[in-house]
């Protein structure tokens, strides 16, 4: 009488596993969005300097969940450092940092900027506070004059925390404690 049952239940069974798996696979699986292939972990450039525009993920922040989002968002923040295009800038950072930064100001101190070799190294999400905490390191070129205080160099390599927080269903680039402490180095 038992054996009557068997190959029911393991018809049953096997199907079960089998949804299981496929639902899984679509739940679990990562987006394929990001541009380019991983990046080589650095910010060691080739060529010219400061580089490539291009913002590149490196093997540990390709595997995000919201690497697509991160790289579209440093890109036009990069952009727009470059290009000198304060209007773009503000729509890439949060509403805190719009308010606190006046257009001359932003365009007297990134007159002379030219950012480039960006690699994401690492993305942390921080759940509670709806952020993410992004490592990244960078090559920038600028007039001496126009260098931060405590490196008076006209090209800098910096590694960097920028903090990205969701507004309005988009990610921004925030100001916050981490942002405030980068290492740099000269070229």
């Amino acid at each position: 009488m038992a054996s009557r049952w068997l190959v029911p239940a393991v018809v049953v069974i096997t199907g079960a596993a089998v949804a299981a798996g496929m639902v899984g696979r679509t739940v679990y699986s990562r987006p394929a969005e990001a541009q380019g292939a991983p990046a080589v972990p650095s910010s060691s450039v080739a060529g010219p300097l400061p580089g490539s525009s291009e913002v590149r993920l490196s093997p540990d922040s390709f595997t995000h969940p919201d690497r697509t989002a991160v790289q579209r968002v440093l890109q036009a923040y990069f952009d727009s450092i470059n290009s000198l295009d304060f209007a773009g800038w503000r729509e890439v950072v949060s509403a805190r940092r719009v308010s606190s930064t006046p257009e001359a100001g932003w365009i007297a101190a990134y007159e002379t900027t030219r950012d480039g070799g960006v690699v994401v190294q690492r993305v942390e999400s921080d759940v509670v506070g709806r952020r993410l905490r992004v490592l990244i390191s960078f090559v920038s070129t600028q007039d001496v004059a126009k260098a931060p205080p405590a490196l008076p160099e006209g090209c800098i390599r910096w590694r960097v925390v920028y903090v990205l927080v969701w507004e309005g269903g988009a990610l921004k680039v925030d100001e916050a404690p981490e942002n405030r402490n980068p290492q740099m180095e000269k070229c």
